[in-house]
């Protein structure tokens, strides 16, 4: 039996993981609450002499409006995988606030009404990528501007006014480019290893959940503990910082040669898990691609790995969430034990080999 067989590979963090899990869960059912809550704010402006005027602004003012309720349920359905907003919901949410905005007859009440966006934007920062707060930001600059503008045409004798108005939207609007970045310096720092940039077990836990429960039951996710060969001899031999060097540099190849957006990460001293949605003989093929990836005879250092694989199935991933509290953290940390049973495996075999579980 290899040396640290039953030591929780992830179970240190199995508390902070669900956590995080039920904080977005919360925060998918606040969005579920937030959305009738603008269409209820649409309605009472409706009802306002400042609301939209004419049959045409008030009909689709009505569509936008009962739109929100589905909307709404659909985020409280999908918050048990809420890991991020899609780009579509985004757009609506844009859209819809814009087209309440514009057939407002008050522009004052308009750009007040624009720093909804702001509200919008807080939540995006949390769920979306980069690129799709810039084109949020983008959108929502250009509304306001045209809504400034359209002021100044119904009321040229009061453009400091308005001027102000307008930057005072703005800027709160904008904070939220500051606020993101805040968010994500603090899920850096809690996700990933500050050596290499890969992520931590933390950070692998989220990432391999979130992963799973987008995976079809029919499909596997691959799980490798990738070991570096003898890495105490280049410690000694070379010195700290030589051995902190062939990490990085291990850390880059097995980003490299595991595709877009792949689930690495820095789980121990000189060990790396990796997670991949693969087919059996995929995870054959890239396992050893591992394997020539990390070896060149031509580095000043060169280093050669164990990997072990083991398969994480779709269908009883599925079977451990229904059928109990903490069964999927269970069953994780049995599939990534015995990916750890392979590796060593392949260590005891000498080193610079694949092996995939079989079972005991």
């Amino acid at each position: 039996m290899p040396i640290g067989r039953d030591k929780p590979l992830l179970a240190s963090d199995a508390g902070t993981r669900r956590n995080s899990v039920r904080l977005e869960r919360r925060v998918a059912r606040g969005i579920a609450v937030l959305v009738p809550s603008f269409g209820l704010i649409g309605a009472i402006a409706m009802l306002s002499s400042d609301g939209p005027v004419g049959p045409t602004a008030v009909v689709v003012c009505l569509m936008v409006l009962l739109s929100t309720l589905p909307v709404g349920a659909w985020w409280w359905l999908r918050s048990a995988d809420a890991s991020h907003m899609p780009g579509w919901f985004v757009v609506y949410a844009d859209v819809g606030v814009s087209t309440m905005l514009l057939t407002f007859d008050d522009r004052d009440l308009a750009l007040y009404g624009a720093a909804l966006f702001a509200v919008i934007g807080t939540y995006i920062a949390y769920f979306s990528r980069r690129t799709v707060l810039k084109f949020h930001t983008a959108f929502v600059n250009a509304v306001i501007l045209l809504l400034a503008v359209l002021a100044l045409v119904e009321r040229p004798e009061d453009p400091a006014s308005i001027l102000a108005r307008t930057l005072v939207t703005v800027l709160v609007v904008n904070s939220v480019l500051a606020f993101r970045a805040v968010i994500q310096r603090q899920l850096d720092l809690a996700n990933t290893d500050s050596l290499t940039g890969l992520l931590n077990r933390r950070g692998l836990e989220l990432r391999l959940q979130r992963m799973m429960n987008s995976l079809d039951e029919h499909r596997s996710v691959a799980l490798m503990v990738v070991d570096l060969d003898q890495f105490k001899r280049v410690n000694d031999t070379y010195g700290h910082a030589v051995g902190d060097r062939v990490l990085r540099r291990t850390a880059r190849r097995l980003t490299a040669v595991t595709g877009t957006r792949p689930c690495v990460a820095r789980t121990g001293g000189e060990e790396f898990t990796i997670a991949l949605p693969v087919d059996d003989a995929a995870a054959h093929r890239i396992a050893h691609e591992i394997l020539e990836s990390i070896h060149d005879p031509a580095d000043d250092v060169p280093v050669t790995v164990s990997v072990g694989v083991a398969l994480l199935d779709g269908s009883r991933w599925s079977t451990a969430t229904a059928t109990e509290s903490g069964g999927s953290a269970d069953l994780v940390h049995n599939v990534l034990l015995d990916a750890d049973t392979a590796m060593y495996e392949s260590k005891h075999a000498g080193g610079n080999r694949a092996t995939v579980y079989a079972g005991e």
